[in-house]
């Protein structure tokens, strides 16, 4: 178990060399997050590079950090980034979600369960998904329901409340 500055330096250690692989000329910096986390902020000179159309680069490369950083311990929490002062609005906190999912949502949420699904047969190491909510929780069951090699279970993370749950994928 990682202490919280071997973690703060790891994600650093980790963005600064995904930014160095893309091109992008940019310095990260560790600041104080919202629920005693942390985040990290880039300033770079390709921002509108790094955030992206509508801030779907950044966004993709959040996710790619912290999948990155959970393979390295599955109950790290999530580490926000920030570009110039932009951000994806994922604090670390449960994402405020309300209503349908609209379609783009449920075959992000669907792919993301397939691609797991795979890592779990490949590794033969159960993977923890989460926490979502009902409606989210319910893609990614469908998703894998006709797989006969994989099981999932919602369990409870009541760090984040009640309706709020992790999805956990395992062999069956």
């Amino acid at each position: 178990m990682m202490t919280e500055q071997e973690y703060k330096d790891l994600a650093k250690k980790t963005l600064d060399q995904m930014t160095e692989l893309l091109g992008y000329g940019a310095n990260s910096t560790v600041l104080p997050g919202e629920h005693d986390n942390f985040k990290l902020s880039l300033a770079s000179e390709a921002a509108g590079r790094i955030i992206g159309r509508k801030g779907q680069a950044l966004e993709a490369l959040e996710l790619l950090l912290n999948r990155i950083l959970k393979k390295n311990d599955e109950n790290a929490p999530w580490v926000p980034v920030e570009v110039d002062g932009y951000s994806t609005g994922h604090t670390g906190a449960p994402p405020e979600r309300h209503g349908i999912l609209d379609d783009d949502t449920v075959m992000q949420l669907e792919a993301m369960a397939k691609d797991t699904a795979k890592e779990v047969k490949h590794w033969k190491k159960a993977k923890r998904l989460g926490p979502y909510l009902p409606a989210e929780r319910r893609v990614i069951h469908t998703a894998l329901k006709d797989d006969p090699d994989v099981t999932t279970e919602s369990i409870p993370a009541p760090e984040v409340g009640e309706r709020m749950k992790y999805i956990e994928i395992k062999l069956s």
